[in-house]
């Protein structure tokens, strides 16, 4: 037998997962109507044999029985299979194709089997038909394409037969097997829709505890279930922050967490009033590892019902040893004070326990342009001017600040009254008094605005060309693999264009490179202009540049392209006082069709390039055997002044 299609194995969703256990559930039902069958149409032909042609009647049983055999055969593949659950819709097919067989073999019974007199054998006949049909109804209810399949073969002829081929009583019978077998489908249906409510309901089930489960296994604190004085249930945390394996775990006496078992005493008699009143109790104290480490550890604990304590108290618990040990420095030194504030000599601040500011001092204040009036009383995030931090960003740092943590470089940007953004970078650690009770932050900021631009440089520079500011070959390839991924997913066209302008050494040779420079920036310029902002123009170097076209419906797009960027190029170009006439050589490459890859698609374009080279310039050619030519190549293409 088959096992359960459980949530671990789910394929495609919940859906998928009814549908592979309806399957499941209908070859098991299978084996019980097959035999079923078997044993009604041995019992046909015995009572019709002395009745009946005998010819009719052992072909009929005999197409029955290899119809039998095929669904053995079935059921036996299904299970050896194990069948996944994004196979079910396969093997319900299978299923019921022999159905409608079966159902057809039945419909034929009543034409090849009902003797020619006596009302009797008729009626056994008509009886053995719905009693069949009621069978598959309850066989066949995991299944509608099943249960279709078969009642359409079997129950279309039969009432044909009935209705328009025998006397008035038999007549009758006939519409009674319709409306019997109405009520049958109805049935089926009902049967049907409940038994997919109840897998829904169970599959839903399985599911929200799978998601208690992760939450459970997911979260940052150490979570345990005490009932009492023993350990219940814990998560993953738990384990990792005491060191048992979680087969270790269960079972723990509480108090061997505790440093002793005194220690443990005086914490179950602080926490049981709280805890009896159902109110939720805190509490910083050591805790004691496996290993027999201490550590000191944030807990705080609610019991499930105040009326009823055996269902137990839910534990959390947060390691806050490194907290404490930044406390404990912070006390002991002065000195480690002020080394703080040496850290940087921009940008001093303090803020309260409420996270507001209540002392600025640095040079960075006073470059931001507000008075300190503008700033204290308030949360940083409460700063109008204060940009380029996302919700996220903002929730995590709070967080932070709740949890009394130190943060470093956190980054945002300050408008100044004039307009200018500028970026700041601070860093802070919680402060303590002297009963180590949390009294707010304190920590240092500089302005990292030249820092920031230099780096952002630095990346514009690492990806553009540093004569036409167009990408270069590096930011060409990232675009072009997004490209692809993205056609990939749509369906749509990506087309690569190679460009080399036609004769442009020329330019360099009698004019000088600082002529080619300004022609070479210029026509960056034209083309810029020619393609949509999803597009790109990428300068490879020397006089060849690289129009990568995204989302195009057909080759023909690239084609017009083509055509508007040698009707661009043509156009003379005025640099330092002469004009000069150009043409270029393109070759078009596109993907799938061309090639699924950068490299391969860039090494097509070049050898339908040189082709287009070779036909005299201005003009293009596709990659492959297909070449198109747009203009008329010229006989000359000679550079004017």
């Amino acid at each position: 037998m088959a096992e359960p299609y459980r949530l671990e194995t789910w394929q495609s969703g919940v859906d998928a997962a009814i549908r592979a256990e309806r399957v499941r559930l209908l070859y098991d039902l299978a084996r019980i109507a097959i035999a079923a069958m078997l044993a009604v149409a041995l019992l046909v032909a015995f009572f019709m044999w002395p009745v009946v042609a005998r010819g009719a009647l052992m072909f009929w049983l005999s197409m029955t029985c290899l119809c039998v055999l095929a669904v053995i055969v079935l059921l036996r593949g299904y299970r050896k299979a194990a069948a996944r659950a994004d196979q079910a819709p396969r093997w319900e097919r299978r299923f019921s194709a022999l159905a409608a067989l079966t159902g057809f073999l039945w419909g034929m019974a009543i034409w090849l089997l009902i003797p020619q007199t006596g009302e009797h054998p008729r009626l056994f006949l008509v009886l053995t038909v719905c009693i069949v049909s009621l069978g598959g109804t309850a066989a066949l209810s995991p299944s509608r394409t099943a249960y279709h399949a078969f009642m359409a073969p079997m129950i279309f002829p039969s009432v044909f037969f009935l209705l328009f081929g025998q006397a008035d009583s038999i007549a009758t019978a006939g519409w009674s097997v319709l409306i019997y077998i109405a009520v049958l489908v109805a049935v089926h249906d009902a049967l049907y829709r409940n038994l997919a409510a109840t897998f829904r309901a169970r599959f839903a089930s399985e599911a929200l505890a799978a998601e208690h489960g992760v939450i459970f296994d997911s979260a940052t604190e150490a979570i345990g279930l005490v009932r009492p004085h023993y350990l219940a249930k814990c998560n993953r945390q738990w384990c990792d922050l005491f060191g048992y394996a979680p087969d270790e775990a269960i079972g723990q006496a509480a108090w061997s967490w505790f440093p002793t078992y005194e220690d443990w005493r005086e914490f179950a008699g602080r926490c049981m009033a709280p805890i009896v009143r159902g109110e939720p109790y805190k509490e910083i104290l050591q805790l004691r590892r496996k290993n027999g480490e201490l550590f000191w550890a944030e807990i705080s604990g609610r019991v499930i019902d105040p009326a009823n304590l055996d269902l137990g108290v839910v534990w959390m618990g947060t390691d806050i040893s490194e907290r404490m040990r930044t406390e404990q420095a912070l006390k002991a030194s002065e000195q480690r004070f002020r080394d703080l504030i040496s850290l940087s000599t921009d940008w001093y601040w303090e803020m309260d326990g409420d996270a507001r500011f209540t002392r600025l001092s640095g040079v960075a204040v006073s470059r931001a342009g507000y008075a300190d009036e503008q700033v204290l009383g308030k949360r940083r995030w409460e700063l109008p001017f204060v940009q380029g931090v996302s919700e996220s960003q903002w929730q995590a740092h709070r967080e932070t600040l709740q949890s009394h943590l130190p943060f470093r470089d956190f980054v945002y940007q300050v408008v100044t009254p004039d307009g200018e953004t500028r970026w700041f970078s601070v860093s802070g650690n919680p402060a303590f008094d002297e009963n180590g009770d949390f009294s707010g932050y304190h920590g240092v900021g500089a302005d990292i605005t030249e820092r920031v631009e230099a780096a952002e440089l630095f990346r514009h520079l690492a990806h553009h060309d540093t004569l036409t500011g167009l990408p270069n070959r590096r930011l060409l390839g990232d675009r072009a693999e997004q490209a692809l991924a993205l056609a990939k997913r749509s369906g749509h066209l990506v087309a690569l264009l190679l460009l080399d302008l036609d004769n442009f050494k020329i330019i360099n040779d009698t004019d000088g490179h600082s002529a080619g420079d300004a022609v070479l920036v210029a026509i960056a310029q034209r083309l810029r202009g020619l393609v949509r902002e999803i597009d790109t123009v990428s300068r490879l170097g020397g006089d060849e540049f690289v129009i990568l076209l995204q989302e195009m419906a057909h080759p023909r797009d690239a084609t017009r392209v083509a055509e508007k960027v040698i009707a661009t190029i043509r156009e003379p170009v005025e640099a330092g006082g002469r004009r000069y006439k150009l043409g270029v050589s393109i070759g078009i490459a596109h993907a799938p069709d061309h090639a699924p890859t950068m490299e391969v698609l860039m090494q097509k374009a070049d050898i339908a390039m040189y082709r287009a080279k070779q036909a005299g310039g201005a003009t293009y050619r596709f990659a492959d055997s297909v070449e198109q030519s747009a203009v008329t190549p010229a006989p000359e293409r000679q550079i004017r002044r």
